[in-house]
Protein backbone atom coordinates (compact mmCIF):
# COMPACT_ATOMS: atom_id res chain seq x y z
CA UNK A 1 0.00 0.00 0.00
CA UNK A 2 1.32 3.69 -0.82
CA UNK A 3 0.91 6.61 1.26
CA UNK A 4 -1.05 8.41 -0.55
CA UNK A 5 -4.15 5.31 -1.44
CA UNK A 6 -6.83 5.32 0.94
CA UNK A 7 -7.08 3.65 3.75
CA UNK A 8 -10.54 4.25 4.85
CA UNK A 9 -13.23 4.87 1.91
CA UNK A 10 -16.16 5.88 4.04
CA UNK A 11 -14.26 8.96 5.72
CA UNK A 12 -11.58 9.00 2.45
CA UNK A 13 -8.94 9.54 4.60
CA UNK A 14 -5.55 8.35 3.27
CA UNK A 15 -2.40 5.79 5.00
CA UNK A 16 -0.26 8.87 4.73
CA UNK A 17 -3.11 11.30 6.42
CA UNK A 18 -3.27 8.12 9.51
CA UNK A 19 0.77 7.92 9.84
CA UNK A 20 0.98 11.38 10.29
CA UNK A 21 -1.78 11.15 13.15
CA UNK A 22 -0.55 8.53 14.80
CA UNK A 23 3.39 10.01 14.77
CA UNK A 24 1.91 13.48 15.92
CA UNK A 25 -0.23 12.03 18.51
CA UNK A 26 1.45 8.60 19.69
CA UNK A 27 -1.39 6.59 18.21
CA UNK A 28 -1.37 3.33 19.59
CA UNK A 29 -5.59 1.74 18.51
CA UNK A 30 -7.74 1.81 15.92
CA UNK A 31 -9.96 3.77 18.30
CA UNK A 32 -7.40 6.27 18.62
CA UNK A 33 -6.79 6.91 14.89
CA UNK A 34 -10.74 7.17 15.06
CA UNK A 35 -10.89 10.10 17.02
CA UNK A 36 -8.10 11.88 15.53
CA UNK A 37 -8.88 11.42 11.57
CA UNK A 38 -12.24 9.74 11.84
CA UNK A 39 -10.54 6.78 9.97
CA UNK A 40 -12.66 3.60 10.69
CA UNK A 41 -15.58 5.16 12.25
CA UNK A 42 -18.32 4.01 9.89
CA UNK A 43 -18.10 0.54 8.14
CA UNK A 44 -15.09 -0.60 9.66
CA UNK A 45 -13.89 -2.83 7.34
CA UNK A 46 -10.66 -0.83 6.86
CA UNK A 47 -10.07 -1.84 10.89
CA UNK A 48 -7.17 -4.56 9.66
CA UNK A 49 -5.92 -1.77 7.53
CA UNK A 50 -5.25 0.44 10.18
CA UNK A 51 -4.09 -1.69 12.30
CA UNK A 52 -1.71 -3.03 10.13
CA UNK A 53 -0.39 0.63 9.65
CA UNK A 54 -0.09 1.81 13.87
CA UNK A 55 2.07 -1.71 13.74
CA UNK A 56 3.88 -0.40 11.08
CA UNK A 57 4.48 2.93 12.77
CA UNK A 58 4.58 2.33 16.46
CA UNK A 59 6.17 -0.76 15.83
Amino acid sequence: MENDDIVCNCMQITKEEIIEAIKAGNLKSIDEVGEETEAGTVCGTCHDDIEDIIKEVAG
